[in-house]
């Protein structure tokens, strides 16, 4: 019996669900509802009917589940709706610290933007008084409206007992509460406050969708435990989902994002997931998604989200025409008018009163319209209704003919021209920022189109930018597949001034056992340290699956010369040279030509590409070097420096076995060589180790 791994995404519009084969990881069967705003179980009545409608129309024995995960919208819109529950916070302080607590605690209404906000009220006890005292500043706050509750007290990351107390007052008394040290490791008491304030303003609603979509599961005969994805683009357990569901927040984006990793396999490009009102653009970078802290109503969070960028552009974006002209696309979409795609109609359904009353013209209109998307794509529609649609508004917009007007496209064409380049400029300008933000190399750049708009957005992006570009296989239940095939994640974060290996190790650990207590296999877990100087902060963050996967053991192996040519088509090259290898990775490297000096000059740097067994590209340098059997100590003292700013050392990613070790956030030689003894401890001797040193 094969098993089956199950990821459900929840959009805006549709919830879709999807069984992958977990032996083959191929897809298996998919299904889409309606997202149920409305209904009493909220989003969860549609996640409960699109795990139905799978079970049953794809004959899934629910034994044979061997995983299961969601992504969720909730969250996210309940900020944005203002749909959260009033908080009150108990600060714990004592003695002459107990007046910065309460300056720290009380930390008023928060501002959720919009109008909207989380009213919040607040009670002081001291430190050490008894249970019933704890029982009281309770129930005042209850009283006064509160209907979850945060416990708030000063050095609680180092010891949460205070916190714990008063925690498991309130399950007593029946109202939910988070404590501060739950949400974050970071001694900043002001901002750990607000954090958890926002966290659990969401906490009760949660709770109540969390209970009826895991119900739903356990009826439907699935042993696998639910799982929930996080704004990292990890899972967590429903427990964890109990205590931390500001975790949640931008899951969707998330779950696009981890598809983009796990399945389609990127390691350096721009991924857009284009729905159907809005695109999601997200940065991905030696294997890795862009992160950032996030921000809630202009306050900064302890919490890290996957750096996921919103553009009002998407498949079912309409144009606005006002005196002759074309003005703008969206970000109104034919979804939010309740229209029908005149590419998805029949030539004989638009007329000149339907238009508009029925039927809608939106972006994958014009797309079809162009011969833009392909046949088998998702946003693959009738050119000719299209181009008939476009001819009917052609009378109301006064556009010159001009170079556009080609056999391809003629009068309407001209106009289909026009509203995507309308269009997909929005789409280029956050590309753009991405770009300068994150520093990326322009010519080694490739967009990634996921979602069911993708082809009708990213090919005519990717000319106006003169990239290439990739629509992704089964892009339009990406995200679905991305919550399918997620690991179980958690990140630690710690303050600690000039961290020792010792330091380091406790830290790694605590995230290591997070994940394991979440259902991760001992086995599976990964663990990336990183460290900023300047905070004086530590990170560690662990990931793991379930179960021990087989699968990559058991792909086919891309022949040497295969894999070869995919690297020098990434570097753009034809003459690449083996650099080096370990059995599971080879590392080629090529010699590049930088232009500089508004392309008058121009300047080699070796460039360097690490290709995996598969054929896929791991790791992208520009610039880089690449040792086997140098250790690292010895390359650490030939290639740092040292200059006003303290010593310098360039970025280190190790390949051991079937291992990347990214080392390239740490601070010092030092933490290196400490953290690289750590990940390497228990390493077959019989392995090759090759290190990269980046020098770009």
């Amino acid at each position: 019996m094969p098993g089956y791994r199950i990821g459900i995404d929840v959009g805006g519009t549709f919830t879709h669900a999807v069984a992958i084969d977990n032996s083959t990881y191929n897809l298996a069967g998919q299904v889409k509802v309606a997202t149920t705003h409305s209904s009493a179980n909220g989003v969860a009545q549609g996640i409960i009917e699109s795990l139905q409608t799978l079970i049953s129309s794809c004959s899934i024995d629910p034994s044979s589940v061997v995983f299961i995960a969601h992504s969720t919208t909730q969250a996210t819109n309940a900020l944005l709706e203002g749909d959260v529950c009033p908080v009150g916070i108990i600060g714990i302080g004592s003695g002459v610290e107990g007046y910065r607590v309460k300056g720290e605690t009380n930390v008023g209404d928060i501002d959720l933007g919009g109008g909207k906000k989380i009213k919040v009220f607040y009670e002081y006890i001291d430190k050490g008084n008894s249970i019933e005292t704890h029982r009281n500043s309770i129930e005042i706050l209850r009283q006064k409206g509160a209907g979850a509750i945060v416990v708030a007290e000063a050095f609680s990351v180092d010891d949460p007992a205070g916190e714990k107390e008063v925690i498991e007052a309130a399950g007593k008394l029946g109202i939910p509460a988070t404590g501060t040290h739950e949400i974050s490791g970071l001694y900043g008491l002001r901002i750990r406050t607000r954090t958890a304030v926002i966290n659990a303003s969401i906490l009760p609603k949660m709770l109540e969708t969390a209970k009826a979509t895991n119900d739903c599961v356990k009826k439907s005969g699935i042993k696998a435990p639910l799982m929930i994805m996080r704004s990292d683009g990890g899972v967590m357990s429903i427990d964890e989902v109990s205590k931390r569901p500001i975790l949640t927040i931008l899951s969707g984006p998330a779950a696009g994002i981890a598809s983009a990793l796990l399945y389609v396999k990127i390691s350096d490009g721009i991924f857009l997931e284009v729905g159907g009102t809005s695109t999601d653009i997200a940065v991905i970078k030696a294997g890795r998604a862009a992160v950032k802290s996030a921000q809630i109503g202009g306050h900064k969070l302890y919490l890290r989200t996957l750096d996921s960028r919103t553009v009002g552009i998407a498949g079912g974006s309409m144009p606005v025409i006002s005196q002759g002209k074309v003005l703008d696309v969206g970000p109104r979409s034919a979804h939010i008018a309740g229209l029908k795609y005149a590419s998805f109609s029949s030539p004989d359904e638009i007329t000149a009163d339907t238009l508009g009353s029925k039927i809608a013209v939106t972006a994958t209109c014009a797309a079809n319209a162009l011969g833009i998307v392909k046949e088998g794509e998702w946003a693959f529609g009738s050119r000719q209704a299209a181009k008939k649609a476009l001819e009917l508004i052609t009378p109301s917009v006064s556009l010159p003919l001009g170079k556009g007007e080609t056999e391809r496209s003629g009068r309407g064409g001209e106009i289909a021209e026009r509203l995507l380049t309308i269009a997909c400029s929005k789409v280029v300008k956050v590309v753009e920022d991405l770009i300068k933000d994150y520093k990326l190399d322009k010519d080694s750049i490739t967009l990634i189109g996921g979602g069911g708009g993708a082809a009708a957005i990213v090919p005519f992006t990717a000319g106006m930018m003169k990239l290439t570009h990739k629509i992704a296989e089964n892009h339009a239940v990406l995200s679905a597949i991305g919550a399918a095939l997620a690991m179980v994640c958690d990140t630690v974060e710690k303050n600690i001034v000039d961290p020792s290996k010792d330091d380091l190790m406790r830290v790694r650990s605590q995230a290591r056992d997070s994940v394991i207590r979440m259902g991760a296999s001992e086995g599976s877990v990964e663990v990336t340290v990183e460290i900023d100087k300047q905070k004086n902060l530590v990170r560690a963050c662990a990931r793991g699956s379930i179960e021990l996967r087989q699968r990559d053991l058991l792909k086919k192996e891309v022949p040497f010369e295969e894999r070869k040519k995919t690297a020098e088509a990434s570097m753009k090259i034809t003459s690449a040279q083996h650099s080096a290898g370990n059995g599971w990775f080879e590392v080629f490297k090529g010699t590049v030509a930088e232009k500089t000096f508004f392309g008058l000059l121009s300047k080699k740097r070796q460039a360097l590409r690490v290709v995996d067994r598969e054929g896929v590209i791991r790791l992208s340098f520009g610039s880089a070097q690449a040792f086997e059997g140098r250790p690292l100590k010895e390359l650490l003292e030939q290639y740092s420096s040292f200059g006003d700013g303290g010593e310098r050392v360039p970025g280190v990613y190790v390949l051991a076995g079937p291992r990347i070790i990214d080392l390239s956030n740490l601070a010092s030689a030092a933490q290196m060589l400490d953290l690289y003894a750590i990940e390497t401890q228990g390493l077959d001797p019989v392995d090759k180790v090759v290190i990269i040193l980046v020098t770009e």
